[in-house]
């Protein structure tokens, strides 16, 4: 048999596989998690059905879902070889410039005694670590939700990953247990500590996603 023939004969009735994807029951299993180590670790406001029922704390859902879901998509787009990941990291820089632009436009439009107030909010200075803290519990099964994926650039990988994990800890810490409000709070303090988790995931990706 001439070599073309065994060529051919060995791809007779293959299909394209399928792109790898993060596993989205782990994803969910981390999501269950953030949820609840801020349950034991932080507590649920006591108010939380009221406070639910106004918009606040949707949109800063709605702000960390944002981050979480483009950080994933530039995690997957980073784990598959040869796949360009810049609308990726695009689509999550472009979150975190509009979160600015709000908080920036919200400042613009509060009285000037009023500014540092409404930045600093009550928690400023323990929000960022609870993200953290809270993440920390979600990342194991972030990481391991792309086992499938083959990132060349680990480092990069770690970091979406890491900010993935931070953005899912900071939606369960924003809907369950802080009740800041301002639109400049959430765009500084957990954009920090979404970054912060970020940081930490790339030091992990660096050794943990080699192949």
């Amino acid at each position: 048999m001439k070599t073309e023939d065994l060529i051919d004969a060995l791809a007779a009735g293959l299909e394209p596989a399928r792109p790898a994807r993060p596993n989205a029951a782990l994803l969910a299993g981390a999501g269950l998690a953030a949820v609840t180590a801020v349950a034991l670790l932080l507590g649920v406001r006591p108010d939380l059905t009221q406070a639910l029922q106004a918009p606040t704390p949707w949109l800063k859902g709605l702000y960390t879902a944002a981050l979480t879901t483009s950080a994933i998509w530039l995690a997957t787009r980073l784990g598959r070889p040869g796949v360009d990941a810049r609308p990726a990291a695009l689509a999550l820089i472009s979150v975190v410039a509009v979160a600015a632009l709000w908080g920036a436009v919200e400042m613009s439009l509060t009285p000037p005694d009023a500014r540092m107030a409404g930045w600093l909010g009550q928690t400023w200075t323990i929000c960022g670590r609870n993200i953290v803290l809270v993440s920390a519990f979600a990342a194991p099964l972030v990481f391991l939700s792309t086992r499938r994926l083959a990132p060349t650039r680990p480092t990069a990988a770690g970091l979406a990953l890491g900010v993935a994990t931070g953005g899912i800890a900071a939606t369960a810490y924003g809907l369950l247990h802080c009740g800041e409000a301002t639109a400049a709070f959430v765009a500084t303090w957990y954009t920090l500590g979404v970054a912060a988790a970020g940081l930490i995931g790339a030091v992990i990706g660096r050794f943990t996603l080699r192949w």
